[in-house]
């Protein structure tokens, strides 16, 4: 029998995150977003609420959690605010390719240190370059071996946390001009001889997350900070975009989910023309749509992230849930601003910073245009192995279809 609903120990972990984003992030989000300075207290806080590194291991001192579980995390927190969402999950990112290529011995040595300490210590995701962003198998950053090291030339951009992480997850390879067949992986130490951080993005909206350049110059680093061998590094990256796309699918949920509930809240008080204008069939139906989107994305996310943690492949159902999400966010938000007029464009209330936290969703990660591309390839591959049961008739016979 299909069951829908969360046990005791998944209703709990929601909870718990809703409880940590209605004290820490909520009464916060606009403070958070105009000090422009990286959110250490709230980063603190998570981790020493079980909130942080939510799917490595708990024997090298993660949590543990399911994919599943960490979706009803990231809603929770994306409830809050969309950039302090941001700056949390992308830890998770950042250690997700670690946990796919590395072996015992690596996470032992290079993320127990770092998992298992009480300060909070971050990772940073290190793939986007200026000539590649969607078309990752583009980067230039290169490796070289050099006896028992590895030295890494190159410039990333637009990594997350990359400030002020502790190790690195960065992509290389041995030659650019072979694309994808030599991508590599390798763990990084952030205060590596030769890592340096560049600039630091100023965005539209999520202020309280941080991007950066980071150029690094003959960067050496041991043999064994590679993950896997050159060739997997391809391989790796997809892998865990699979991964850690339903943890943003997730944040759009949230932030999809808050636009409905302040939107509501607005309609059912302010009045005009004698009447709540929740009232007003214009309204109404606005309101239902933007639930029936919240819905439909939080299902479509728990989907995707429940097959990856039965071991199925998840590239097309990862990639319509982000798809679905993000764009709900954006117009759930959007719509949460139309709906509380004039206030809704006012700084001193939530729905204008919602609508442009939810722009950024629709853009990393994979911007939603790709995942239409991804998504299609697949329906186009699959559409072949189906038999629809449409025959086309001629005289009453089966005929060859024309497009055949």
């Amino acid at each position: 029998m299909v069951d829908f609903s969360l046990s005791k120990h998944e209703k709990e972990l929601f909870e718990k995150a809703m409880e940590f984003t209605r004290k820490y992030i909520t009464p916060n989000a606009r403070e958070l977003e105009e000090a422009n300075e990286f959110p250490w207290e709230i980063a603190q806080k998570a981790k020493e609420a079980g909130l942080m590194h939510l799917h490595i291991p708990k024997d090298i001192g993660g949590q543990g959690y399911t994919l599943f579980e960490e979706t009803l995390i990231a809603e929770a927190i994306g409830y809050g605010d969309a950039g302090v969402a941001t700056t949390l999950l992308a830890d998770n990112l950042a250690f997700t390719p670690i946990l796919i290529g590395s072996t015992q011995e690596q996470l032992e040595k290079y993320i127990k240190p770092l998992a298992s300490d009480p300060k909070v210590k971050l990772g940073a995701f290190c793939l986007t370059e200026r000539v590649a962003g969607s078309d990752a198998a583009a980067i230039k950053t290169v490796a070289e071996k050099d006896g028992d090291e590895w030295v890494i030339n190159g410039h990333k951009c637009f990594a997350t946390s990359g400030h002020v992480a502790s190790i690195l997850s960065v992509f290389t390879t041995t030659d650019p001009e072979q694309g994808y067949k030599t991508m590599a992986c390798h763990m990084v130490p952030a205060d590596a001889p030769g890592v340096k951080i560049g600039f630091l993005e100023n965005k539209m909206g999520q202020s309280a997350s941080f991007q950066c350049e980071i150029e690094f110059k003959d960067v050496r680093v041991p043999a064994d900070c590679i993950l896997g061998k050159v060739g997997d590094g391809f391989k790796i990256a997809m892998q865990t975009l699979d991964k850690t796309r339903a943890s943003i699918a997730a944040i759009g949920v949230g932030v999809a989910q808050r636009a409905v509930h302040e939107a509501a809240k607005f309609a059912n008080h302010r009045r005009q023309f004698g009447q709540k204008i929740g009232k007003f069939q214009g309204i109404a139906f606005l309101l239902a749509d933007m639930e029936a989107r919240a819905m439909a994305a939080r299902w479509a996310t728990r989907y995707a992230a429940w097959l990856a943690d039965k071991g199925m492949r998840n590239s097309k159902e990862s990639s319509l849930a982000k798809v679905l999400a993000t764009d709900a966010a954006m117009l759930n938000a959007t719509d949460c601003v139309q709906i509380m007029g004039g206030y809704g464009y006012l700084r001193e209330y939530p729905a204008e910073q919602m609508m442009r936290g939810a722009k950024l969703l629709q853009i990393y990660e994979g911007t939603n245009q790709i995942q239409r591309v991804v998504a299609s390839g697949l329906i186009l591959k699959e559409s072949k192995e189906i038999d629809t049961g449409f025959r086309l008739k001629y005289d009453g016979k089966d005929a060859p279809n024309p497009w055949e």
